[in-house]
């Protein structure tokens, strides 16, 4: 199936749906996708950070949370 009839299958699908909950859903999700990456907004800090952990879960240098929580309770 081309992506042109893709397209055209679901447009004639979403204008006979009427049910409200996925039409919001099909919303939510058409925004999240169209949403900036919120990690192009990051300095450069922030990026180091990020790939700190990132290197410490690869190097297995965690902290279970159920611990963390036990810690400083919740």
């Amino acid at each position: 199936m081309s992506i042109e009839t893709t397209k055209l299958e679901l447009i004639e699908w979403l204008t006979k749906l009427d049910n409200e909950q996925m039409l919001e859903a099909l919303l939510f999700y058409k925004k999240n996708h169209e949403a900036d990456d919120w990690a192009e907004d990051l300095t450069p800090a922030q990026r180091k950070a990020v790939e700190r952990g990132l290197a410490d879960e690869k190097a297995g240098r965690m902290t279970p949370s159920s611990e963390v929580w036990k810690k400083y309770g919740r």
